[in-house]
């Protein structure tokens, strides 16, 4: 390996002002597009990539990636994604070993990865991998691909291209383990959103601004009863606290919100642009059917009934003033105003049946959506020495059907290539994000545990049957824990490639319906119009038994 002495002093100015450049940039997804510009201009190469670790999925996704598939990678590989790259990669070998990984001839290599590959059509001709380090830690790893020359023809990497990258490495570890940072504390201050926050965390210093968006609480009621009766076992209260604020950031997270401050067992999220009544809406109604899914599963792993358990949701629209309040030391950013007290008086008032409340502001926003309701009735807002605040309210019953957000995909980790080729991918170019574990939880680990956290984020069940899976414990116990939740009743879907394997998985999975993949041209856009079309189905059915 060539040493640095080898970097010409230009090379190495370059980096210097890189390092200034990269010292000035907090938000990550900036910052990465950033050094994968730097890496890919330096060393020739038309295609690179940014990988960060993910320490739940264990595997590796896509921060940035430059080419002419880099697009499609972010959409199928990227954070929102539960698709990861497993660590027999060449990215993830550099990961693990914590060394630079060549492969000169990659397409060849019967050691690498070649599912990114076989999802996006593009063949990895030459990589060069460069482990992120803080210390002796592995962060993730910055990537290059298929150099060229000075005529456009494909060229080798040398090992002043792994020593330039090398050094650039160590900048990009310490600048994004920076953002990170920075990220943490501003999600503490209240800013914790899936999408860039960046306008807002420029205004930090800033004195509060006015804004028009949508305010949600969400209480769940009985917690100091479930305190009481739980008095000798507080680990249990607080696993079942983490549960549910873990389920509040997932929701708002799932539908554009930021989560401003949990308060004991509830939440405060904020929903942005005119679309934000609809986004905090649906929410609600997300959380209201994954309570019900944690409220069983608590009652599962207790001795104590938790029936009292509910959940109160109030919601209100206006304008409001937002941004960051306190001193010069300590600051926390949220929204202060009318219509904040009005959705906290909602969600208070949220109770006996009456799951969620909205104002008339937001009522008019979301009427489109919903399918039933109470007519809208007065509501007073009344506090200790002041006047009586009058408004309107109204009761929320059921929203129209919703196509769903995330999809649960069980499958023997044999058959990983054929679900990420030909389901994950597919569902992803309609903006359905999928669950699923790349290889089978290891033996020892709490996987039931960990399949209901991954159920809990879902709205739908794919079960790829092959003669793989029909032998697999794994597949079965999934299946089973998703057939004990009443949330997927009618919502499990098995999937064959040709051969009808369905009573092999048990008696109760061979009532389902399955679906044969070989007679379907288009899988993405048919599984997109079967869901919106089992909704309406389903939703007809609901309203016709009650």
């Amino acid at each position: 390996m060539a040493n640095e002495s080898e970097l010409s002093r230009e090379e190495l100015q370059g980096l210097l002002e890189i390092a200034g450049e990269l010292a000035m940039q907090s938000d990550q997804e900036l910052l990465v597009r950033t050094i994968l510009q730097k890496a890919c201009g330096a060393t020739g190469s038309p295609d690179g990539s940014v990988l960060l670790y993910d320490p739940v999925h264990q595997g590796l996704y896509f921060a940035a990636a430059f080419g002419a598939k880099g697009p499609e990678l972010m959409q199928k590989w990227g954070e929102p994604s539960s698709q990861r790259v497993p660590m027999e990669s060449n990215a993830g070998r550099a990961f693990t070993t914590r060394e630079i990984n060549f492969e000169s001839a990659a397409g060849a290599d019967p050691e690498h990865y070649k599912g990114v590959d076989q999802q996006t059509g593009n063949r990895s001709k030459c990589i060069i991998s460069v482990p992120l380090l803080i210390g002796d830690k592995s962060i993730g790893v910055l990537q290059v691909l298929n150099k060229t020359g000075a005529v456009g023809q494909p060229a080798a990497y040398e090992e002043h291209d792994a020593t330039l990258l090398l050094r650039l490495g160590e900048l990009a570890a310490t600048a994004i383990n920076h953002s990170r940072l920075v990220r943490k504390l501003t999600a503490q201050m209240g800013l914790y959103s899936r999408d860039s926050a960046d306008d807002l965390v420029q205004r930090l210093e800033k004195p509060a601004e006015r804004e028009q968006l949508t305010v949600m609480f969400a209480d769940m009621r009985g917690f100091t009863q479930l305190c009481q009766l739980q008095a000798s076992d507080p680990e249990q209260t607080q696993n079942i606290m983490n549960d549910l604020l873990t389920m509040y950031a997932d929701r708002v997270l799932s539908r554009g919100g930021i989560v401003n401050k949990f308060i004991g067992d509830s939440v405060l999220a904020i929903f942005r642009g005119k679309d934000g009544p609809v986004r905090a809406v649906r929410c609600a109604f997300d959380m209201l059917e994954r309570f019900d899914s944690l409220r069983r599963l608590w009652a599962d792993l207790g001795n104590v009934d938790v029936s009292f358990l509910d959940l109160g949701v109030g919601i209100a629209t206006g304008t409001v003033a937002f941004g960051a309040f306190g001193s010069g030391m300590v600051r926390d950013f949220t929204a202060i105003g009318t219509i904040v007290n009005l959705a906290n008086s909602l969600e208070f008032a949220a109770r006996n049946g009456r799951r969620v409340l909205v104002d008339n502001a937001t009522w008019n926003c979301v009427r489109d959506i919903v399918e039933q309701y109470d007519d809208p009735e007065p509501f007073e807002v009344v506090k200790a020495g002041q006047s009586i605040a009058r408004y309107r309210h109204v009761h929320l019953q059921r929203l129209t059907p919703d196509r769903p957000a995330r999809v649960f995909i069980s499958h023997s980790h044999q058959d990983r290539e054929f679900v990420e080729k030909c389901i994950t991918g597919p569902l992803a170019t309609h903006g359905i994000e999928t669950w699923y574990s790349n290889a089978d939880i290891i033996p020892g680990q709490d996987y039931v545990r960990k399949i209901e956290a991954g159920l809990l984020r879902c709205d739908w069940v794919l079960v790829l049957v092959t003669e793989n899976s029909a032998t697999s414990d794994w597949v079965s116990d999934e299946v089973n824990t998703a057939m004990a939740d009443k949330r997927f009743d009618e919502r499990i879907l098995p999937l064959t490639k040709g051969a009808n394997t369905l009573p092999k998985l048990g008696s109760g999975f061979g009532r389902l319906q399955g679906i044969d993949l070989s007679t379907v041209t288009d899988i993405g856009i048919f599984l997109k119009d079967f869901f919106s079309r089992r909704e309406v189905e389903l939703r007809a059915a609901s309203r016709a038994t009650k």
